[in-house]
C-alpha cells in the first residue's frame, strides 16, 4: 500500500527476492492513487522524468517487472479507506499472505491495521523522517497490533501566539496557512453547504423575516454582499486585506498594549519571546507587497469564478486599480486581545440583533440589484496543493508569512522553506529508505517461513548518529474473562444464525458455544441489548435481522459483547468481537 520512496524500494526488494512469482498463487497487488511529480524523482528511483504526471502504481509495476520478468503485479489507483471497502473487502484480505504498508500518515496506518486485525492478516509497517527510520512487525496471534499503542499528540502552537504574538518563522507560516484555509477553503465550503440547504435568497429572506434563526446565515449573507464581481474588485479586496493584516492589526495591538506596558510584577509586557509589531505602510514598488496583492487577488478570483488574463496581472493594470482604492483611517476598537497561551481558539461570537437587521438589509439590496442569482450562490472551494506552482497557493503563503515576519521583525523564509513547512513535507533520504525497506524484507522472510515469536524484531534507527536499535515485538496480551476463558485482540468468536434467529437465540448460542452468557450486546455505537435500558428486555424476542437491519449484500455483522462482573458494583467484563452470520456459510 503506497508507492512513494519506501514503496519503490520495497518493490525492488520483492523483485530480487522473487516475491509474487509462484505459478498458482503468486501475485503482488499494489495500490497508490497519486501521480508522479517532479519532486518525487530524487528518491523514488523507479520513476524517470518522462514518467511525470503518470500513475505511480502502474509505472512502478512496469519498472519492477523489468527487474524480474516472472513477477505478477496488479496495480490499482485506489486509496485504501472505508470508501473502497467494496474493493478491499474481507475476501480480498483473506487471500493475502501479508500486507506491507509504505504510507506517510498515521490515520491510514490505523485503518489498514484494523482491517488486517479483523481478517487475521500479517502487517509489515515502516516509515522514515530524514535520517530516522522505524519498522514494526505485526503477526497474528503473536504480537500486539499497530493500534495497541498511540504516540502522544503533536504539540500545537498556542492560539494567542499565532494570532497576536508570533516569535518564529514557523508561527508566521502557520498563520498564513490558517488564513488560506479560512478564506479560500472554509468560507466557500460553508457558503456552498448553506445554499444547498436553502434553494434561493428569497426563501432565506422570508424565513429570517418570519423569525427563524438559520445557522450560518449572517456569515453567508455578509460573504454574498461583499462578493467581488470582476478582477478590479478582487485586486481592491486584496489591497484592503493588506491594510487589515499588516497595518491595522499592528496598530490595534500597540493600542491595546503600548510599548511601555508593564505586567503586575513590574516587568515589561513586550519582552522576549513577545515581539512588538510594527505597522507596514503599503509600497507598490516593494516586490513582497506586490506579490501579496497579485496572489491574493488571483485566489479571490478563483473562488468567485471570475476570469482574468495575463494583462490583468500586469504591473500597469494592478497599479491603476490600487491607485483608486480608498483606505479607511485606523480606528482602535475595544477588542480584548487574548494573552493566555493555555486557551484554545474561542467559539464564534453569537450574532447580535443589530447584525441580523444588517443581514436582512444586505440580502434585500442583493436581491434588488439582481446579485443573488443561482450563479451568485456558488463559490469554488480550494484545497491546498503545494506542488502546483501555477495555482498561487504557495505564492500567497510565502508573501503573507514574510510580510507578517517583517511586521514582527522575524527572520523571513524563502519559497522552498515555506513550501516545506506549510506543506508539512517530511524530508526523505535514499539511505534511510533503503534501510527500512531492507529490514522489512528480512521480516517478510520470517513471516513467510512461519518463524516463532522470538525471531521477529522491530527496528528504530538514526543514521546521523549513527544508532540502530532492535527490539522484540510486543507480545499479544491475553484478557481473562473468568472460569479459565480468555481472549486476545486476534480472537473472534463466530455465531451462525438463520432468518428467524432472535436476540435471545444469539445470547444462548454464545453461552452454549463458548461457555459464558453475554449480558450486553453492542453494534458499533448502537446498543442492541442493555438489560437496564427501558424496553431492551422486549428486544430478546426480536430477530437479529430486524435489530441489525443489514443491507441486502451483507452476510454478517461484527458485534461487541460483555459479561456480568463477578462481584456486584464492578464493571462489566469485556469480550472479543463476535461475528454473527445471518445464515450458515454453506447455505
Amino acid at each position: 500500500v503506497g508507492c512513494g520512496a519506501i514503496g519503490c524500494e520495497m518493490l525492488k526488494n520483492f523483485a530480487l527476492l522473487g516475491v509474487g512469482t509462484g505459478w498458482e498463487r503468486g501475485m503482488v497487488t499494489l495500490t497508490d492513487p497519486d501521480l508522479i511529480e517532479k519532486s518525487n524523482l530524487n528518491r523514488q528511483f523507479l520513476f524517470r522524468p518522462h514518467h511525470i504526471e503518470k500513475p505511480k502504481s502502474c509505472t512502478a509495476a512496469a519498472a519492477t517487472v523489468r527487474i524480474n520478468g516472472q513477477m505478477k503485479i496488479e496495480p490499482h489507483l485506489n486509496k485504501v479507506c472505508p470508501a473502497t471497502e467494496n474493493i478491499y473487502n474481507d475476501d480480498f484480505y483473506t487471500k493475502q499472505d501479508v500486507v506491507v504498508t509504505a504510507l506517510d500518515n498515521v490515520e491510514a496506518r490505523r485503518y489498514i491495521d484494523s482491517r488486517c486485525l479483523a481478517n487475521v492478516c500479517p502487517l509489515l509497517d515502516s516509515g522514515t523522517m530524514g535520517t530516522k527510520g522505524h519498522t514494526e512487525i505485526i503477526v497474528p496471534q503473536l504480537t500486539e497490533s499497530y493500534n495497541s499503542h498511540r504516540d502522544p499528540p503533536e504539540e500545537e502552537i498556542p492560539f494567542c501566539t499565532l494570532k497576536s504574538f508570533p516569535a518564529a518563522t514557523e508561527h508566521t507560516i502557520q498563520w498564513a496557512r490558517d488564513k488560506f484555509e479560512s478564506a479560500f477553503t472554509h468560507k466557500p465550503s460553508l457558503f456552498n453547504k448553506f445554499w444547498q440547504t436553502y434553494q434561493s435568497a428569497e426563501e432565506v429572506l422570508q424565513r429570517i423575516k418570519s423569525g427563524e434563526s438559520l445557522e450560518g446565515s449572517f456569515q453567508v449573507i455578509k460573504c454574498l454582499s461583499r462578493r467581488p464581481r470582476n478582477w478590479q474588485q478582487c485586486v481592491e479586496l486584496a489591497r484592503l486585506k493588506f491594510e487589515k493584516y499588516f497595518n491595522h492589526k499592528a496598530l490595534q495591538l500597540l493600542h491595546s498594549f503600548p510599548l511601555d506596558t508593564r505586567l503586575k510584577d513590574g516587568s515589561l509586557f513586550w519582552q522576549s519571546p513577545k515581539r512588538p509589531p510594527f505597522p507596514i505602510r503599503f509600497d507598490f514598488n516593494d516586490t513582497l507587497h506586490y506579490s501579496f496583492i497579485v496572489s491574493t487577488a488571483k485566489l479571490f478570483a478563483t473562488i468567485y469564478c471570475i476570469p482574468f488574463t495575463e494583462k490583468d496581472m500586469s504591473e500597469e493594470t494592478i497599479l491603476k486599480i490600487i491607485s483608486g482604492v480608498k483606505i479607511q483611517e485606523f480606528r482602535p476598537s475595544n477588542k480584548v486581545v487574548q494573552t493566555d497561551e493555555t486557551l484554545r481558539k474561542p467559539d464564534p461570537i453569537p450574532v447580535s440583533s443589530e447584525d441580523e437587521r444588517n443581514a436582512v438589509l444586505q440580502l434585500e439590496s442583493a436581491i434588488l440589484a439582481n446579485e443573488a442569482t443561482r450563479s451568485d450562490l456558488q463559490m469554488k472551494e480550494l484545497t491546498f496543493e503545494k506542488d502546483d506552482d501555477s495555482n498561487g497557493h504557495i505564492d500567497f503563503i510565502t508573501a503573507a508569512s514574510n510580510l507578517r515576519a517583517r511586521m514582527y521583525n522575524i527572520e523571513p523564509a524563502d519559497r522552498l522553506k515555506t513550501k516545506r513547512i506549510a506543506g508539512k513535507i517530511i524530508p526523505a533520504i535514499a539511505t534511510s529508505t533503503a534501510a527500512v525497506a531492507g529490514l522489512v524484507a528480512l521480516e517478510l522472510i520470517k513471516v513467510v517461513g512461519g518463524y516463532p515469536f522470538q525471531a521477529y524484531k522491530n527496528c528504530f534507527f538514526n543514521l546521523a548518529i549513527p544508532v540502530i536499535v532492535f527490539a522484540e515485538t510486543a507480545e499479544v496480551r491475553k484478557t481473562a474473562i473468568r472460569n479459565g476463558i480468555s481472549f486476545t485482540i486476534w480472537d473472534r468468536w463466530t455465531i451462525y444464525g438463520k432468518d428467524d434467529f432472535t436476540l435471545l437465540d444469539f445470547i444462548n448460542a454464545v453461552k452454549e458455544k463458548y461457555g459464558i452468557e453475554p449480558t450486553m450486546v453492542v453494534q458499533g455505537v448502537k446498543m442492541l441489548y442493555v438489560p437496564v435500558m427501558p424496553g431492551h428486555v422486549k428486544r430478546l424476542k426480536l430477530t437479529m435481522q430486524k435489530l441489525v437491519k443489514p443491507s441486502a449484500d451483507k452476510k454478517y455483522v461484527d458485534l461487541t459483547v460483555s459479561f456480568a462482573p463477578e462481584a456486584d458494583g464492578d464493571e462489566d467484563l469485556p469480550g472479543p468481537p463476535v461475528r454473527y452470520y445471518f445464515a450458515h456459510e454453506d447455505n
